[in-house]
């Protein structure tokens, strides 16, 4: 696909949390006013407090707990990591966002190991932040975690890891980070499902088709390490919020290759957005140094992104997805594998797509880059 951004097509509605408790810790005053206003206009109570020690003294006196903790990182004294992992340690439940004006990949890594909920990059809009509050506190007894998870644990119960151990190991993973990144797991399994498809006609078979039907459905995974308005956002990116979105297959990948027996798996993760031409990201491969299951993935997940709605575009046909797939050989896909493609009957690829339907249209799919 092109990295031209897109254009948002809708707006989507402020949405009204309701009278739930927000802790917001901020050292900055203005900035600390600016959230209080926007959280306590959605309906909510908030208590606001200038740094990590105050807000901890807080925490510890209430006999109940707030909904949601919403903190910057970056603070003198305790930083808004440390308060992060030592509120977890007591209350490894409750919602807890991060803000701040940088993002790199360290600090990303930091917030998905320590159990961040989610996460915000400053400047941030008012319906930005009411969103993702009200998006944690819903989700709290919403009833769509558990229909992911079961989904989850029924397509790794089947499969096994390139290292040999089943691939329901991950799950774990996915409860680490929340399924935050999986609210279209219908998205994930069909490209897992589509690059099945392609990977059969190129000769793929046994353990290298689980390969990569694993690696098809963790492919995004890096994205829980995103600021959740950069990842959302519905008008064109800016320079610097594509410099932090392209972050995410080094965070997959960095997230990935801490577990043992997956790295195949891993490399199709790090390498989903490299193109054959050379000029993808993150370390601008080309050709066959790009591992054969990102190769096969990354025409299934065109394929998708095609033929669905998103927020800045309407689905297409899969003849428009075969005229652009096939357009594109040799310059952002393999030619051969495209040939591949080709060859697979639209009756396969449409049974697919009705099997893997989405249940409500895409909430968290960003460009596709």
């Amino acid at each position: 696909m092109s990295q031209q951004q897109p254009t948002a097509l809708t707006a989507e509605p402020e949405m009204i949390v309701g009278a739930s408790a927000v802790v917001v810790v901020e050292d900055d005053a203005t900035m600390r006013e600016y959230l209080g206003e926007a959280i306590g206009a959605s309906g909510c109570l908030c208590k606001t407090f200038p740094d990590s020690a105050t807000a901890l003294a807080y925490l510890a006196s209430v006999q109940e707990p707030p909904d949601l903790v919403l903190s910057d990182i970056n603070m003198p004294g305790m930083s808004g990591i440390e308060l992060l992992r030592t509120v977890r340690t007591v209350s490894p439940d409750l919602p807890f966002i991060l803000i701040s004006g940088l993002c790199d990949l360290a600090t990303a890594m930091d917030a998905m190991k320590t159990g961040a909920s989610d996460y915000l990059l400053k400047p941030a809009r008012r319906e930005d932040i009411v969103r993702l509050v009200s998006k944690h506190i819903i989700g709290q007894t919403g009833p769509d975690h558990g229909a992911v998870a079961s989904a989850l644990a029924g397509f790794l119960g089947t499969r096994h890891l390139s290292g040999g151990d089943r691939a329901s190991e991950l799950a774990p993973l996915f409860e680490m980070l929340g399924l935050k990144r999986l609210e279209t797991l219908q998205h994930s399994q069909r490209v897992a499902g589509f690059a099945r498809l392609i990977g059969i006609e190129a000769g793929l078979a046994g353990n290298e088709l689980e390969t990569l039907e694993i690696g098809a459905l963790l492919h995004d995974i890096g994205k829980a390490g995103i600021p959740h308005n950069v990842l959302m956002k519905r008008a064109s990116l800016s320079e610097s919020e594509w410099r932090v979105m392209k972050m995410h297959p080094a965070l997959g990948w960095e997230l990935l290759n801490r577990i043992n027996g997956i790295r195949q798996e891993a490399e199709i993760v790090y390498a989903h957005h490299e193109r054959f031409g050379g000029d993808g990201y993150p370390r601008g491969l080309s050709k066959e140094e790009i591992p054969i299951g990102a190769r096969v993935f990354s025409i299934a997940d065109t394929l998708d992104a095609i033929m669905s709605d998103r927020p800045y575009q309407r689905a297409r046909s899969l003849g428009a997805a075969r005229e652009e797939i096939s357009r594109l050989g040799g310059i952002q896909f393999d030619p051969e594998v495209v040939r591949c493609f080709e060859r697979i009957p639209d009756e396969r690829i449409e049974q697919l797509r009705q099997r893997f339907k989405d249940r409500e249209a895409p909430v968290s799919d960003a460009p596709t880059g």
